[in-house]
């Protein structure tokens, strides 16, 4: 794709946006503009659609090359509820999360095509994991509550976590970027998901 297309990108993207998943289909739509709670608790929905949870994006800018079912990089599927329009950015996994540590952080292996884009002198914190493997934060925590996947609010004043949270043999590192760069997440994308609503996502491969 040598151009994005306008529908592609979220809006404003450090503003909480809404996501909701249609049952029958498995598929998950997201505000392209910013969406509160509040909102999103008072949108009416369309029959078979669920709100799932608001997020905030860690990154500068993101963009999904295409919607899940798509042959290559287009144009994202887009649809209007209630006057706001979203676009289908995700299928999450047919057998829903994993917790392959028993209290510990879900596992959601998601069918998206997400791409982030961080500016210079960005910090960001990076999740490792004992066998090698790195995952960049996506999704600030939501200390407030209503996060994607997250169970209820937490006494938190952190966007990200602390050592504390983290499993056994798990830690965080910070990264800054020296220049603007951008981050294609693979497909399917592994995203984990913390008690407080943060989410790291990949595998990805960083300096």
């Amino acid at each position: 794709m040598t151009k994005i297309p306008e529908i592609n990108v979220m809006i404003d993207c450090h503003k909480p946006h809404a996501e909701v998943m249609e049952l029958s289909s498995k598929t998950v739509w997201q505000s392209r503009f910013p969406m509160t709670s509040e909102a999103l608790e008072n949108l009416s929905l369309p029959a078979g659609f669920i709100a799932v949870g608001v997020g905030t994006a860690v990154m500068d800018v993101h963009y999904f090359r295409r919607s899940p079912g798509n042959a290559e990089d287009s144009s994202v599927s887009e649809r209007d509820i209630s006057g706001h329009q979203f676009i289908h950015c995700a299928n999450p996994p047919a057998l829903g999360a994993e917790t392959p540590i028993p209290g510990g952080p879900q596992l959601l292996k998601v069918d998206k095509h997400h791409s982030l884009i961080f500016m210079p002198d960005r910090k960001v914190d990076v999740l490792c994991l004992p066998d090698g493997k790195e995952y960049i934060q996506v999704i600030s925590a939501s200390p407030e509550g209503g996060g994607i996947m997250q169970k209820g609010s937490v006494q938190q004043e952190s966007a990200s976590l602390s050592e504390a949270e983290l499993p056994e043999g798990w830690h965080l590192r910070t990264m800054t970027f020296q220049t603007k760069t951008t981050i294609h997440l693979p497909n399917p994308t592994e995203c984990w998901f913390f008690a407080n609503g943060a989410s790291f996502q990949g595998v990805v491969e960083l300096l």
